[in-house]
């Protein structure tokens, strides 16, 4: 089975747990809970673990400006990030050809940004489908789905420790063990680091000027 929408992700938990596939994501499965509400939890909190964002879950977008509103931070400008997102943007360019150039002149308030920059572009973190996924990460989020769902049709604790464990490894690893672990390795090739940005600082300008 290619597992290439959530539904997949859903049932090839199912499967892992010795459990009937669920019919639809708006399935009941005891309690109030809808498997479209575990699996999101499960699937944004896996994505939280990375910081500065999974490589396949954020992209480059435009931030929108609201040519009606009136900062009262000093800037110029306000605008939104475009939906969808999930958190907070990764960071902010005024010149997206340069990709190691970080943007700080700005206020994030309230959900949108002031800034005396137009265009403003943003890194952000979203959820992707799953066959935009990482096989690793895909893999560690099926066991973590699974020790949710032992819990939420069966109530049964056991299993879900078990699964978890297997998932993120030991407490003392912050949910960065197991499987997951794995797929942080694999991401951190992806997210290589950046050069330090210093084309604010003082020295730097002094120096050039």
């Amino acid at each position: 089975m290619a597992l290439l929408t959530p539904l997949d992700i859903i049932n090839t938990s199912c499967a892992r747990i010795g459990e009937e596939p669920v019919q639809s994501l708006t399935e009941d499965l005891g309690g109030g809970q809808s498997a479209s509400l575990i699996y999101e939890e499960t699937v944004d909190f896996n994505l939280g673990l990375q910081p500065s964002g999974f490589a396949f879950a954020r992209e480059v977008r435009q931030l929108s400006r609201l040519t009606d509103a009136t900062p009262l931070t000093g800037f110029r400008n306000v605008f939104e990030i475009p939906q969808p997102y999930t958190g907070l943007p990764v960071f902010f360019s005024d010149d997206v050809t340069d990709p190691d150039r970080r943007f700080d002149r700005f206020i994030l308030t309230n959900g949108q940004v002031h800034s005396d920059a137009d265009p403003l572009f943003a890194m952000v973190k979203f959820r992707p489908d799953p066959h935009r996924w990482t096989g690793t990460f895909k893999t560690a989020t099926i066991t973590a789905l699974a020790g949710k769902l032992a819990f939420a049709i069966a109530s049964n604790r056991n299993a879900m420790s078990d699964f978890l464990t297997e998932a993120y490894g030991t407490p003392s690893e912050g949910f960065r063990g197991g499987q997951m672990r794995a797929a942080l390795s694999e991401d951190g090739f992806a997210n290589p680091p950046r050069r330090i940005q210093t084309h604010h600082n003082p020295l730097e300008m002094a120096w050039r000027s």
